[in-house]
């Protein structure tokens, strides 16, 4: 057996009402201001509102920051570090989906230092040791971000930058599956895909582990049940609490064993065009399964992850077993009319860039340029949209 290493885990409060539960946990790691990032979205409907009038009631002073919109730029995580030193925050809660969690941990991270954060992008130096406890309170089921130390954000010109280290996990996470139930339908299926892809490429990848196999296995198993019921009526609490649990169990294969091939080609091409992740990353492991299931190398597991799927105990079953979870969530086999003047150079030139060819070598076979060329073009063979 293999030599690893099992990341840490936050504490985790899970189930119906838990967000009552922030205002006693925020006291407990820290006496002082309360500094929540949302999604603007969640501000707009409202839905900050509840976690507000919690803290008001309980004493403890706050301000809100409903500004992460998209995945976060740079240049507003080092706004929201100003934001958090000026308002002396004893604790950081990120409220929202990935996109509101990874702003949050890296500006938890950074905050106190003064430093920019394009200081510690790519591991360039270790982050600071003296971080903001930060509490994880997502309201989307799909990134895992809750459980993970790593975040992503992008530079002004789009380009995805990444963060690594312990110093990014949260302090506590709070799972509530009533947060969850106003997503549509489609960003459901989105998010929960990205969540399919931790579970699939961290149960699969070269470097997985059996705590990857344990998490990564137990997530698709709960995703394949769950999911399409999510997606179908999203009142159903039951389901988006399978979710949303999912989710985090999916988060750990992530956080332990890394991503392959579906994460290389979605962040290279989220950095040229706008395109939801989990959109992306599912239709990019549509485009590599094949390829990736055809060698020797990692067929065990990729049989392990397809029996997972519902599917008979062969490598060879996993990409349809894949593609059948998709299209049972609604997700076309097409990619959006953002992605029509993608050309494979370009993308190409993204998967091997620095931020991103550490996931293609993260792949159970060795991928030659070549290799990576024939993928970028699989993908972009995928049909686009018709515009409406």
């Amino acid at each position: 057996m293999h030599q690893f290493n099992m990341g840490r885990v936050p504490p985790v409060t899970f189930g119906l009402g838990r967000l009552s539960k922030v205002p006693a946990l925020a006291r407990e790691l820290a006496e002082g201001p309360v500094f929540v990032i949302a999604d603007a979205a969640l501000a707009e409907l409202g839905a900050t509102d509840h976690l507000t009038l919690m803290l008001r009631e309980n004493g403890i002073p706050f301000e809100l920051a409903a500004t992460v919109s998209g995945e976060p730029k740079e240049a507003l995580v080092d706004e929201l570090c100003l934001q958090a030193r000026e308002s002396k925050a004893a604790v950081i809660v990120g409220m929202g989906g990935g996109a509101a969690m990874d702003a949050s941990k890296l500006a938890a991270a950074v905050a106190r230092s003064g430093q920019r954060v394009e200081d510690f992008a790519l591991a360039a130096q270790p982050l600071p040791s003296e971080c903001i406890p930060a509490i994880a309170i997502p309201t989307t089921a799909g990134t895992g971000s809750e459980v993970t130390r790593t975040s992503v954000i992008s530079k002004a010109d789009g380009s995805k930058i990444w963060f690594w280290g312990e110093e990014l996990m949260f302090t506590q996470a709070v799972l509530d599956p009533e947060l969850t139930v106003s997503l549509p339908p489609h960003i459901t299926a989105w998010t929960g895909i990205d969540a399919v892809a931790h579970a699939l490429e961290g149960s699969t990848s070269k470097n997985t582990s059996p705590a990857g196999q344990i998490y990564g296995l137990e997530a698709l198993r709960l995703l394949a049940e769950f999911l399409p019921k999510a997606v179908e009526d999203g009142q159903d609490l039951e389901a988006r609490g399978r979710v949303l649990w999912a989710s985090l169990v999916a988060g750990l294969a992530l956080h332990n064993c890394n991503t392959h091939m579906g994460h290389n080609i979605s962040h290279a091409l989220g950095s040229l065009v706008r395109i939801h992740h989990g959109l992306a990353t599912g239709l990019a492991l549509e485009a590599s399964l094949p390829v990736l299931t055809s060698r020797s190398e990692g067929a065990e597991n990729y049989a392990k992850a397809a029996t997972a799927l519902g599917a008979p105990a062969k490598a060879a079953a996993l990409p349809e077993a894949l593609s059948q979870l998709m299209r049972a969530c609604g997700i076309n086999h097409e990619l959006p009319v953002e992605c029509a003047d993608v050309r494979r150079e370009a993308l190409t030139h993204e998967m091997k860039n620095t931020a991103n060819i550490g996931m293609a070598q993260n792949s159970a076979c060795a991928l030659s340029d070549a290799d990576l060329d024939d993928l970028a073009g699989r993908m972009l063979q995928i049909p686009v949209a018709t515009a409406a």
